[in-house]
Parts: C-alpha cells; structure tokens; sequence
C-alpha cells in the first residue's frame, strides 16, 4: 500500500512516498532561506530519521544548488547522516540548480530502498570514487550510476564531443563490472552545460554510442522508431562543480531469463519517438514488479505530435500542454497526478515560476513533490520542462 506524507520545515517541505521497499524523499523550497547550512542539517536530520526508522538505505541521491554552495552543503549533510550512525561515503549528484526563489540550493531528491535480509546495498567504485549503488531484488541487479563524467582524462575534457563519448564509455564500463551492460538502462539522467551550443553534437555522439550497444541495430530508418526499446531520458542544462561539458546520471536493471521483471517504453499519443528528430530516449519507461509499477517519464516540453515546439512566447500555454502530454502518458498505466512520486520543474526565466504555480492550481494539481530550478531547455524557445516518475501497487 502506497503511504504518502508531507513534513513541512521552515522554508521547504519534504515530501514522502513509500511502497513495499521503496522510499522517495523529495525537498522541495517553498520560502527565501537566509541560513540554507541549517536548513541542510534539518533537513538530513529528518531524512536520517525516516531511514532508520524503515531500515531503507539511499540508493540515489541528487541536489540542485548553486556551484558554490556545495561544500557547505556536503559539511551539513554529512555531519546530520555521521550523527545518525549512516553511511556518509556514498554517491551524490550535484548540480547547479539555480532556485526560483533565490536560495543557495534548489531541492534534493532521494531514493531509497529496503533491501532483503539476504542482501545488501553495496557501493560501485571507480579508482576509489564512489559513483553508483548495486543491489539485488526479484531476482534481478538494479543499478544507479551517478555523476558520469568520463574519467580525469583532461585532454577529453575540454573537448565536449570526446568528453560526453567518455562519459557513456564509463557507464559502460561500470555496468559491465556488476555483471551488467548498457543495454540493460532503463533511465539516463544528462545534465549539460550550455547546452543550446551543442546539444545537436551531443545527440549525434549518444546516437553513435547507442548505435553501438546494440540500440539502434534493429533499424535504419525512423519508420521504426517506436519500436525500439530506448531508455527515458532528460538531457537538460545543468553545470557541475567539476567543470565537465556533461554528466550523467544512469539507472539499470540486469534481469536473468524468465524474470518477473517487465520493462517497456511508452511513446504515447501527442508526441512521437524522440528519435524521429535525432534525440536517442523514449518519452517514458516502465519497471513493473510484482507489487509495484514504475513510470520514469523522460524530460517533456511543448512539442506536438511532429516534433515541433508550440505555444512561442506563451509560457502558460506551453507549461499546460507539457502537463497534458505526460497526463496522457501516464494514464494508459492507469496513473494520474496522484501518483507522482518524484519531478523536476525546469524554468527557463524566473518570473515564470509564479505562472507555473498558478497553472498547477488551476488544474487541480497540489503538493507537487517538485524541484523547482531555473535552466535552458534544449531548445531556446522552449520555456519549461518538467520529468518525472510515478508509482502505483500493483496486485
């Protein structure tokens, strides 16, 4: 049964979903902060509490915040998790996530889950660095890589076409050490800098390396192209502390023959595959389990059934066609707004937030469990974007 709760601290609320052996804890800011240390420390405080309370351990973990806020940030998380006796060592994602409201830090989201007393949640390390969490369930590996980057390759680096190639090769290569590929992902999470000036060379690369892991084998046209399997994806503006042209945030799932596992792309009605115009994602992904259903909805925006973007210049227009399109999505999986369990609201210009708020009442949507940050989308005219995931039991 799905439990939902809502903790609201001084200038934000944590949201709270569980099922069965998922957690997803989402902070979101409501308010300005003039003292955002304290904030982190109260509100990993908090998070420190509910896992020990449910035995759940962090399987994924990400903060958008200004670039130089991250130490400070770090200090607080780790001093509240290291009070509680909770590992501090493990992966976090972050993400230059300018607030809305003109805070240090724009929210956090956090997955966790209960593993069974046979198993356990065990950290994935590469030369040292923690950078994704493993664990076994149903049978099954998942797995959740966070902040792909590449390597310390500084001759890679400053080339953004060889850096984004490095990053997929490292995933891959991650994958493969836990017994996995990349063919088993089932959703990337790409934060790129200054992406309106080469987001058309990152597709090609992704597509030369999905080309590769067998992604693309099956076709060579787009008359096919929803009938291939694609992961969900959002690529979206997004700097990183350690100045790489892109990261990536990718999650797997390595099921045996026979699994009880069921895992499907869905295209659905208003918009078409992605890859009609060159981007490599589905619009949403399936992970169905006995007892539970995960939507993870790739990034979505205003663009019609061709492909093109609509409403220009009308931010409402454009915010309430997005919010239509994943409706529709999520409802031939017999899901709506209520099951939202995690999102991303992407802001293109600040005063825009407002108009988002307003929209989301107006159509009945409340205590959206939303970060809300101000980013480019991948296209300039292209105001807002929104990903997200839903859960549902299932019997």
């Amino acid at each position: 049964m799905i439990q939902r709760s809502v903790d609201t601290l001084s200038s934000c609320k944590i949201f709270i979903t569980t099922l069965n052996n998922q957690l997803f804890a989402n902070v979101s800011v409501i308010k300005r902060d003039e003292n955002p240390e304290h904030t982190i420390a109260e509100i990993y405080n908090k998070i420190a509490d509910l896992l020990s309370a449910s035995s759940c351990q962090i399987v994924h973990e990400r903060c958008f915040a200004n670039i130089g806020f991250q130490k400070q940030f770090l200090e607080a998380r780790a001093g509240a998790l290291g009070k509680h006796a909770l590992e501090t060592n493990t992966p976090i994602t972050f993400i230059e996530g300018r607030s809305c409201l003109e805070n240090k830090f724009a929210g956090i989201q956090i997955r966790a889950i209960k593993p069974a007393p046979e198993n356990r949640v065990r950290t994935i390390l590469d030369h040292g660095i923690p950078k994704g969490r493993a664990w076994n369930h149903n049978g099954s590996t998942f797995l959740l890589l966070q902040s792909i980057d590449g390597g310390n390759d500084d001759s890679k680096r400053i080339n953004r076409k060889y850096q984004s190639e490095a990053m997929f090769r490292q995933a891959e290569k991650l994958l493969q050490s836990e017994g996995a590929s990349y063919k088993d992902v089932v959703r990337t999470w790409i934060y790129i800098s200054d992406i309106l000036d080469w987001y058309d060379d990152f597709n090609a690369v992704r597509n030369n390396c999905y080309s590769e892991y067998g992604f693309l084998e099956n076709t060579d046209s787009k008359t096919q192209a929803e009938q291939m399997y694609l992961p969900a994806s959002t690529g979206i503006e997004g700097r990183n502390p350690y100045a790489y042209p892109a990261t990536m945030d990718v999650f797997a799932i390595h099921r045996p023959a026979g699994s009880a596992i069921q895992i499907y792309p869905l295209y659905g009605v208003k918009q078409r595959s992605p890859f009609r115009y060159g981007s490599a994602f589905s619009r949403a992904t399936v992970v169905k389990e006995p007892g539970s259903k995960l939507i993870l909805v790739s990034g979505t925006a205003s663009i019609d059934y061709q492909g093109t973007s609509m409403f220009l210049n009308d931010p409402a227009a454009q915010i309430r066609k997005t919010l239509s399109v994943i409706s529709e999505l999520v409802a031939s999986e017999g899901a709506t707004f209520e099951n939202l369990c995690e999102a991303t609201v992407f802001i293109k210009r600040k005063e825009d937030f407002l108009l988002f708020q307003k929209v989301i009442e107006d159509l009945g949507i409340t205590n959206i469990p939303s970060v809300n940050v101000l980013a480019d989308i991948c296209r300039d005219e292209l105001l807002f974007e929104l990903d997200a995931a839903f859960i549902l039991a299932e019997d």
